[in-house]
């Protein structure tokens, strides 16, 4: 590992307002989850907000304005390839902000950075020097999400008439505007230490969704948005490794940019209030949640690729440096969807990935994704996957 090459500051943050209507986030990536960034609109009342977490890591989102100021904060140094600065954003009312300048961070006279940088700074130092190499404590779980479809009404059939509200196999709430209590199902395998273990959780969890929703005549679909303002996503779940901004931009570049090019194109529509790059949420078991990827319960070929690859960026992403989504034509082409230039510049991210430790005993489940890239294959949003994981064939309507 090389502790070294990684940004100096992930941890500090605070945010001020005043009466003039504008705020000053001081924030960084590794800070707070993020659900979204606001859509900039004009008029309305102005306020301030002020928050301040002396310690980052010790809860998960914070709610209310101070929460939706830092986020917007966050995500605006993340979208910049900025780890730490300081963010100043204007409040328009209605909990809606716009970003009026962001300010990089920087030493001070003789190269010393200020605090709370520096006392964060050493943290963060603290915590990957115990990392051990290939991070062997690494544990994974997940909560793919998808949907039960009515095809004779084309209507979603709420998840909680069937799943309950915890357990291996549940329900979730929707996306704003969907109706229905907890219409979204998830499946929540047990965490694992190896993939391999993961996905057999995966499809223990499938066969007792499979069980509880007796209704064989309902659809199951996965993906980005098999129907239209239903977004899903393919959360994973991380422990056993510090996060940080390193770490965020290796899941977007090297497993959110190849599972774009597979997607259906109709996935694109849950882009940008969804699948934003660099989404993630602090988690209460210490570790936390990469929340970019559409549900990769599409396919069960799709779904152990990913969560190998998952695994392998995750052991070994000091040594992914490759950042594409930097440059600002394929960072718009993630968002539309554009798959012509986002595929240019695959190969490289495929070549440092089949060179890491561990690639030869992941291949057989990765390669195939890589074989569907260059193939320009796609998943189909449309497809009922029920029979896909449960290995049994629904009868016709």
């Amino acid at each position: 590992m090389k502790p070294a090459s990684l940004p100096p500051v992930i941890r500090a943050g605070a945010a001020r307002g005043n009466a003039a209507g504008e705020g000053t986030a001081l924030a960084d990536i590794a800070l707070r989850g993020q659900e979204r960034m606001p859509r900039p609109a004009g008029g309305g009342e102005t306020a301030g907000g002020h928050s301040r977490s002396a310690n980052p890591a010790s809860s998960g989102r914070q709610r209310g304005a101070a929460g939706k100021i830092r986020d917007t904060a966050v995500r605006a140094l993340y979208t910049l390839g900025l780890d730490s600065g300081e963010v100043l954003l204007k409040t328009l009312g209605g909990r809606r902000y716009r970003v009026d300048k962001v300010t990089p961070l920087r030493a001070g006279s003789g190269g010393v950075l200020p605090e709370p940088y520096r006392a964060a700074s050493l943290a963060l130092a603290r915590s990957l020097a115990l990392e051990q190499p290939g991070r062997p404590g690494l544990l994974m779980g997940m909560d793919p999400e998808f949907l039960l479809l009515r095809e004779s009404t084309g209507r979603a059939v709420p998840a909680s008439r069937y799943l309950p509200m915890d357990g291996v196999a549940g329900c979730d709430a929707g996306p704003p505007g969907t109706r229905g209590a907890f219409p979204v199902a998830e499946l929540r395998p047990a965490p694992r230490g190896e993939p391999r273990a993961l996905l057999a959780q995966l499809m223990s969890a499938a066969r007792t969704a499979d069980r509880l929703i007796a209704d064989r005549s309902l659809r199951w679909r996965a993906g980005g948005m098999p129907l239209p303002g239903w977004a899903l996503g393919g959360h994973l779940h991380f422990s056993g490794v510090t996060l940080c901004a390193p770490l965020l931009r290796a899941l977007d570049n090297y497993l959110a940019l190849p599972l774009l090019l597979l997607e259906d194109a109709r996935a694109a529509t849950r882009r940008p209030r969804y699948g934003v790059l660099g989404d993630f949420r602090l988690q209460p078991h210490g570790g936390f949640e990469y929340r970019t990827l559409p549900s990769f319960l599409v396919s069960p070929v799709i779904a152990k690729g990913a969560v190998f690859l998952a695994h392998l960026i995750v052991s070994r992403y000091e040594d992914l440096t490759l950042r594409p989504l930097d440059r600002e034509d394929l960072h718009a082409a993630y968002y539309s969807g554009d798959k012509p230039p986002l595929r240019a510049a695959f190969p490289p991210l495929a070549a440092q990935l089949r060179a890491l430790p561990g690639y030869a005993q992941a291949a057989r489940y990765i390669e195939p994704l890589f074989s569907c890239i260059a193939a320009e294959q796609t998943w189909d949003e449309s497809r009922d996957i029920r029979g896909l994981w449960c290995g049994k064939l629904r009868p016709r309507e």
